[in-house]
């Protein structure tokens, strides 16, 4: 592919990230991510969102807080996740995002710690969740092909996008990154690991351009995408849980842990693990700079 894409980033960059943590008030954890740039609130803000090409989500933890007795677990506590789309209702989409979160989230958080109690997690998306309307395509083996496996060596494709469902995967991304700042905010839950979302997609050639894979794709890209990716990855065991169940920032990152994949197009082996291997390495990335970030938070707090 080209060496730049339409925002003049090169295929493998990364939008500028933006991170804010314990801005509301009434929450006891809170976090905001943004993949773009992101203005300063308040202010005509989403105009200025929206403007900027920025995929943001913000997200807020409570608890452990009473749970009603018939969400309550013996064993552990209850984690609900709400999600709640820019414009509208959150409908089939919004429920879709809520059980991934849920699952990812379960394993990473150590709720054992607080049986018979609820920790409520709520993710605000701040930029559109509608998906884009796409031509329809369809998939075809190669008449050589004698092997009808999935994902096949080689495809031919009928069309050159692939029909999306639900929320854009950036979207998706920027509200698994929001909803690990809360929980690290919050501090009130001990983490196995910190998981971070990146976003990945499949452009075909046109206008001269060679076909690629294209990292943290903007809501356009996803749109022109033949194959759209989501990968999740937790870094660090141990990262935020200490004796005293605050936070480690200055432990090891330890292994990446793979903890949420979704995917939807027509795409080849390969293609899928090139987009698994630049996944690992971009979520990398993230995680360092949010590290960073929470840091000098921190330290400033310290002061």
């Amino acid at each position: 592919m080209s060496s730049s894409r339409h925002d003049r980033r090169a295929p493998t960059e990364l939008r500028p990230l933006s991170v804010t943590v314990g801005q509301l008030a009434r929450a006891d954890g809170s976090g905001r991510f943004a993949f773009g740039e992101l203005p300063t609130l308040p202010a005509p803000w989403l105009a200025k969102l929206i403007a900027l090409g920025s995929t943001a989500a913000v997200a807020s933890l409570n608890g452990p807080i009473e749970v009603r007795l018939r969400e309550e677990l013996p064993d552990r506590a209850t984690l609900e996740v709400i999600h709640r789309p820019l414009e509208g209702v959150g409908a089939t989409s919004s429920r879709a995002l809520e059980s991934s979160l849920s699952a990812l989230l379960i394993p990473l958080l150590n709720l054992s710690q607080h049986p018979r109690s609820l920790i409520q997690l709520v993710v605000q998306s701040l930029s559109s969740t509608t998906a884009p309307s796409f031509s329809d395509s369809t998939i075809d083996f190669p008449e050589s092909s004698s092997q009808k496996s999935w994902p096949p060596s080689e495809t031919v494709l009928s069309s050159h996008t692939a029909p999306a469902s639900g929320i854009p995967f950036s979207s998706r991304a920027a509200s698994i990154n929001a909803a690990a700042l809360a929980a690290l905010d919050a501090g009130s839950v001990a983490m196995r690991g910190v998981p971070i979302g990146v976003a990945l997609a499949y452009i075909p050639a046109e206008s001269g351009e060679e076909a690629g894979l294209v990292l943290d794709p903007t809501p356009e890209e996803e749109a022109r995408a033949t194959s759209r990716y989501g990968f999740g990855w937790a870094f660090g065991v141990g990262l935020s849980a200490t004796p005293h169940g605050g936070m480690d920032m200055d432990g090891e990152e330890g292994e990446a842990e793979l903890v949420w994949v979704e995917s939807e197009g027509q795409f080849t082996r390969s293609e899928f693990q090139e987009a698994l291997d630049l996944s690992r390495s971009a979520a990398r990335q993230i995680h360092g700079f949010v590290r960073e970030q929470l840091k000098q938070r921190f330290n400033e707090v310290k002061r």
